[in-house]
C-alpha cells in the first residue's frame, strides 16, 4: 500500500513539475494584450565605450577621460610651442597629428574597420517582463558606435527578440535616432521587417553628413559670416538672453568674426593636409560608422582620395563600407518594402539651422549638424535664411500641399512626403516627446494630415521643446 501511495505521489509530483513548467513557458510567451508596441530606440554616437586596463579594472575609453586629456596636452603644448617659434606650418602639424593620434589612441580601429583594442560598448536596457507594465516602454539599444552598422544590426535582430520574448509581443517598434539611422537602415537591409510595427527616424543620419563628406575629400574651411551665423544660432537655441546675442551680432558687424575665420582658415590652409592622412584616414575613415557617414555623391571620391594609393590594404574596410553605400542608394526601396510589407513608418527633420563652420563656404538647412535634406529623405530647401520666390510651385505634384508656411521647405521631393515632418528652429539634439510618443503609439499608419497639433510644418521652442503648427 505504501508502495502504492509512494509511487502515485510520484506520478503527481511529475505531472505537477511538467505541467507547471509548461504554464511558466506559456506565462512568459503568452501575447500582451496593452495594445501598445514596446519601443527599441536605437541611440546615435555618444554611447560609453569601456576597456579593461593592465589590472583587469573597467576604465572608460569613450568619451576620453581628464587624464588622458591631460595627458596628451602635457605632450602637445610645449611641441607647439617649439615648433611654432621654430619649426612653421609643417612641425606644428605633425604635432597636432600626434596630438589627435594620443587622444584617440584608445578607440582606434585597423585597416579592416576592426577594434585595436578590446573595446566594448555600454550595454542596451535589460529587457525586463516587469518594466512593461503600461505598454509604454522604451528600451535603448546602445552600441560599439566606430564598427560596421552591419555587425551592429546583427546585435540589434538578437536584442529585438529579446524585447519580444520578454514583453509578449510580436513586433516592436524600432526609432532611429542620429547614426541609429544607419544602423537601422543595415537591419532593414540584412534582416528585412517582419519584427517591426514601426518605423520612425529621428533627425537621421541615413542618408549622410555633408560634412562628412567634404572633410573625407579633403575640402575644409572656415568662412567668417556662417561661423558668426552658427555662433549665434547656438545661442538662439540654449534660450540665452538678449544681451548675449545682441554682443554676438557686435562681433558679427565690426568683423571681429571674420577676423577669427580668417585665422582658422589659415591655419586649415597649412595644416589639413599635411594631417589628413593621419586623422581622416588612420583615425576616423578607418572606423565604418564613422565613413557611412559619407553621401552616396561623395563615396567614390573619399574613396580614392583615402585609400587610392592602397586600397589593397584597406580592402575588407572598402568591402564593408561599400556595403553600406549601397544601401543608402536603396534607402527609399528598403524603407518602401517594410512598408509595403504593413510597416508604419515615419521620418522627422529639424531644419532652419546652420551648419557646423568647417565647409568653407558651403552653407545648407541643417540642425547644425546633419543636412536636413538628407535627414527627411530628400526634401528641397530654399536657400538658408531665405524664402522660396514668389509665385513658387512644389517640384512633385500630388492631392496634397507639401509647401511650408514659412516658404522654405518642398517637401514633396521627399522619398516618402505624406510621411515626413518638418520642425523649425530646432537643433540636433531638440525632440518633443510628446509628438514623438504619438508618433510611437499611434493606433495605424500616422500621415502629415492625421492630427491638427502635429501637421507636416511645425515650429520648435527649443527652450520648452514644444511645437506647435506653422501659421
Amino acid at each position: 500500500m505504501k508502495k502504492c501511495v509512494k509511487s502515485a505521489l510520484s506520478i503527481l509530483l511529475a505531472l505537477t513539475l511538467v505541467f507547471g513548467t509548461a504554464a511558466i513557458a506559456f506565462a512568459e510567451k503568452a501575447e500582451c494584450d496593452c495594445g501598445d508596441a514596446p519601443v527599441v530606440f536605437v541611440e546615435g554616437i555618444g554611447t560609453t565605450l569601456y576597456l579593461k586596463d593592465k589590472n583587469g579594472e573597467e576604465k572608460t575609453a569613450f568619451p576620453m577621460s581628464t587624464d588622458i586629456i591631460l595627458t596628451s596636452l602635457a605632450k602637445f603644448i610645449p611641441t607647439v610651442l617649439i615648433s611654432t617659434t621654430f619649426g612653421g606650418w609643417n612641425s606644428f602639424s605633425k604635432s597636432l597629428a600626434l596630438f589627435a593620434g594620443e587622444l584617440f589612441s584608445e578607440v582606434d580601429c585597423d585597416e579592416n574597420g576592426d577594434s585595436v583594442l578590446p573595446v566594448y560598448a555600454e550595454e542596451p536596457d535589460e529587457p525586463l517582463v516587469s518594466e512593461h507594465t503600461d505598454g509604454t516602454n522604451i528600451y535603448s539599444f546602445r552600441y560599439d558606435w566606430r564598427l560596421d552598422p552591419y555587425e551592429t544590426a546583427k546585435k540589434l535582430d538578437k536584442y529585438i527578440d529579446e524585447i519580444i520574448k520578454a514583453t509578449g509581443h510580436s513586433k516592436v517598434v524600432l526609432s532611429a535616432y542620429s547614426e541609429g539611422g544607419e544602423i537601422t537602415l543595415a537591419y532593414l537591409d540584412a534582416y528585412g521587417s517582419s519584427k517591426l510595427e514601426k518605423y520612425i527616424t529621428q533627425c537621421s543620419a541615413f542618408q549622410g553628413l555633408t560634412l562628412i563628406g567634404e572633410v573625407f575629400t579633403n575640402n575644409v574651411g572656415v568662412d567668417g559670416k556662417v561661423l558668426a551665423d552658427f555662433l549665434v544660432n547656438i545661442v538662439g537655441n540654449t534660450g540665452a538672453g538678449d544681451g548675449v546675442v545682441k554682443l554676438l551680432d557686435f562681433l558679427r558687424y565690426t568683423g571681429i568674426y571674420a577676423g577669427v575665420a580668417k585665422l582658422l582658415d589659415t591655419v586649415l590652409d597649412n595644416c589639413f593636409a599635411d594631417i589628413y592622412d593621419v586623422i581622416a584616414r588612420d583615425m576616423f575613415a578607418c572606423m565604418p560608422g564613422i565613413f557611412n557617414f559619407v553621401p552616396a555623391s561623395y563615396f567614390d571620391k573619399a574613396i580614392d582620395m583615402l585609400f587610392g594609393n592602397d586600397k589593397k590594404t584597406y580592402s575588407k574596410l572598402i568591402e564593408r563600407v561599400t556595403r553600406y553605400h549601397k544601401a543608402q542608394v536603396n534607402a527609399k526601396s528598403i524603407i518602401e518594402k517594410a512598408h509595403k510589407n504593413g510597416v508604419a513608418i515615419a521620418l522627422v527633420s529639424n531644419y532652419d539651422c546652420y551648419p557646423m563652420p568647417l565647409t568653407g563656404d558651403i552653407i545648407y538647412q541643417s540642425d547644425m549638424l546633419i543636412d536636413s535634406a538628407n535627414s527627411s529623405g530628400g526634401a528641397a530647401f530654399a536657400p538658408l535664411g531665405e524664402t522660396f520666390a514668389d509665385g513658387y510651385k512644389q517640384a512633385n505634384k500630388d492631392e496634397h500641399n507639401h509647401l511650408s508656411p514659412d516658404g522654405k521647405v518642398d517637401a514633396s521631393t521627399c522619398m516618402f512626403p505624406e510621411y515626413t515632418w518638418f520642425v523649425a528652429g530646432y537643433n540636433h539634439w531638440n525632440t518633443c516627446d510628446e509628438f514623438i510618443h504619438w508618433l510611437y503609439w499611434y493606433d495605424g499608419q500616422p500621415t502629415v494630415r492625421t492630427n491638427k497639433n502635429y501637421p507636416q510644418f511645425m515650429k520648435g521652442n527649443a527652450a520648452a521643446l514644444t511645437v506647435a503648427p506653422q501659421k
